[in-house]
């Protein structure tokens, strides 16, 4: 194998500013991009299983296939009103927050976004989880 000094000059040059600046976001971003990504994961997922384009994924979302793109990209903050959106588009939960029935909220653990109890069940599309979602999505 030859060795090619300008390809080693290419990778071992300083980073530019553009460069060092997304580093940066991603780090500072590290939590919400972490979860988008598995949402993006999931819905791929889902599309591959039941058999759907992202074109009918965007007409059924109503929105650009370009918006589909980014929110497969894995790189969208998504609010609740998208992630809904999504939900009701694929007909799947993409989100669940479990409610301790016998005190009626949801429970919260110090090392966690949520405890789920032995009597947890799972509400969906309610106004109390869409917030509690969104914020721990956020």
């Amino acid at each position: 194998m030859k060795f090619d000094k300008n390809k080693l000059d290419e990778l071992s040059r300083p980073m530019s500013g553009k460069e060092i600046n997304e580093l940066e976001s991603r780090r500072d971003n590290k939590e919400w991009l972490d979860i988008s990504e598995r949402l993006a994961l999931k819905i791929r997922r889902i599309l591959r299983t039941e058999g759907i384009s992202q074109v009918e994924f965007a007409q059924k979302m109503e929105v650009s296939p370009a918006q589909i793109t980014k929110i497969l990209s894995g790189k969208e903050n998504l609010g609740i009103k998208t992630i809904s959106k999504i939900e009701k588009a694929l007909g799947h939960t993409l989100v669940e927050v479990p409610i301790d029935e016998d005190k009626g909220y949801v429970g919260l653990a110090t090392n966690t976004p949520l405890k789920i109890h032995q009597s947890a069940k799972y509400v969906k599309r309610s106004a109390f989880s869409s917030v509690v979602a969104h914020n721990i999505l956020s």
